[in-house]
C-alpha cells in the first residue's frame, strides 16, 4: 500500500504556497479536525498517518484533497482553487452545523466541545456564547452548465469554520 506521509502533505502545501488552512482527516478508526499553520499539521489528539484514508485541507481560497483508492491502494490527489475569475454567481455557500453546545476545554488553536456524549474538536478558539449560537462548517457548491445548457450542481469543497451563522 502506498502510505501518504505527513511530510508529503506538508511538501505539497508548501509547493502550493499555502500558509494557513483547516484540516479534516479521515482515518480507519476516527475522524480528526486540525489546522495547517507554521508549516505543520496540528491535531488536538494523537493520530497515526498509517491509518489515513482521506484528508481535506482547505481555506476560503482552495481545497486540496487526498483520497485512498481502496482497490489500487494509492492516494488520488485533487484540488479546487477559486481564481480571480470566479464570480459569486458561479457558486453558493451552505453552512453545516457542527455538533456541540458545551465547552470541555480550549487552547489557542482548538476548542473541544460536547453534546449528547459526542466530543468534537473545533479548530477555533470560541466562547460559551459562540458555541451556543452554533459553529458552522461552510461548504461551497459550484454550478456547472451541461451540453444542453442546463445548470446543475457540480463540484463542492470545504471553505472554513465559522463562529456565527449568516
Amino acid at each position: 500500500m502506498n502510505i501518504l506521509t505527513k511530510e508529503e502533505i506538508i511538501n505539497k502545501l508548501q509547493e502550493k504556497q499555502i500558509k494557513d488552512a483547516y484540516v479534516i482527516a479521515y482515518f480507519y478508526n476516527k475522524v480528526c479536525v486540525g489546522l495547517f499553520k507554521e508549516n505543520n499539521i496540528l491535531f488536538n489528539q494523537e493520530v497515526q498517518f498509517d491509518y489515513l484514508t482521506q484528508i481535506r485541507i482547505f481555506n476560503p481560497k482552495m481545497e486540496l484533497k487526498y483520497v485512498l483508492d481502496e482497490e489500487k491502494l494509492e492516494f488520488i490527489y485533487s484540488e479546487i482553487v477559486d481564481n480571480e475569475e470566479i464570480d459569486s454567481n458561479d457558486y453558493f455557500d451552505e453552512e453545516m452545523f457542527v455538533t456541540g453546545n458545551q465547552i470541555l476545554n480550549s487552547d489557542e488553536n482548538f476548542t473541544t466541545v460536547t453534546q449528547l456524549n459526542r466530543i468534537v474538536d473545533i479548530p477555533l478558539k470560541v466562547t460559551d456564547e459562540e458555541v451556543k449560537k452554533g459553529i458552522r462548517l461552510v461548504v461551497r457548491n459550484y454550478f456547472e452548465t451541461t451540453e444542453d445548457e442546463q445548470v446543475i450542481l457540480g463540484k463542492s469543497r470545504l471553505v472554513e469554520f465559522k463562529k456565527e451563522a449568516k
